[in-house]
């Protein structure tokens, strides 16, 4: 199976990202092991949700990931 669209809205694609960012470093490799790496996942999340209008959300931005 190839590339696959999934719809997310803001507070979804929030999840996502704070996910990412409460990562310890060794499962980071661990996941980048099985899958890839975090980092980028995490930077492509972040490309997105600027995309999103979240001013009725409360959401503010991120910080940026320790990776």
């Amino acid at each position: 199976m190839g590339d696959v669209n999934v719809n997310l809205n803001v507070h979804e694609l929030g999840i996502i990202i704070s996910a990412l960012q409460l990562l310890e470093l060794s499962e980071e490799k661990l996941i980048a092991r099985e899958y890839g790496s975090t980092s980028a996942l995490y930077y492509k999340m972040i490309q997105l949700m600027d995309k999103m209008d979240t001013s009725q959300t409360g959401i503010r931005q991120f910080e940026e990931a320790s990776f």
